[in-house]
């Protein structure tokens, strides 16, 4: 009987070579199919599509700005007007001093007070998308600033009586 080349020998040795373990290059996972490579991409792009949605939805809804500036505060430089407004602006509107978008509140500072009681009259604006009769400014409270305490009261609820912020 003439040998086969392609025969492969039946020795011991033969017999006990390792098997690959599940999950390894070469070996089977039990219970689990593997994905095309298609599928692998569309699965993907979808999953980046949902992120980017989510991420799209936070920042509109104005959660993305206000984690962050809980996380690290904006240092505030108390002699710039323009960094103090947007700061208090976003306070007011945090602290539930009022109803209204920080976009549609005009901030009036008095600069004839001294740097420890510059006064500031909180305005509701009424022009562009912010509702109301075009034209009228109706006066919602006033801020005391002390710039050199770094303090802010209020006289929203009490008229002409301060009291710190809530």
């Amino acid at each position: 009987m003439p040998i086969s080349r392609n025969r492969r020998p039946t020795t011991a040795v033969a017999r006990l070579q390792p098997v690959p373990a599940p999950g390894a290059p070469g070996g089977a996972t039990p219970g689990r199919r593997r994905l095309s490579p298609r599928s692998r991409a569309i699965r993907r792009i979808l999953l980046a599509l949902l992120i980017g949605l989510t991420v799209l939805m936070l920042e509109r809804t104005g959660l993305v700005e206000q984690w962050l500036g809980q996380l690290q505060p904006s240092h505030l430089d108390w002699r710039n007007d323009y960094q103090l407004v947007e700061q208090l602006r976003t306070l007011v509107v945090r602290k539930g001093l009022t109803h209204d978008r920080k976009d549609c509140l005009l901030f009036i500072i008095d600069g004839n007070d001294p740097p420890t009681g510059t006064r500031m009259q909180v305005m509701e604006k009424h022009s562009g998308t912010c509702p109301g009769t075009p034209g009228q400014l109706p006066r919602l409270f006033t801020l005391k600033v002390d710039r050199l305490a770094h303090q802010v009261q209020s006289d929203a609820g009490s008229p002409g009586q301060f009291h710190p912020l809530p």
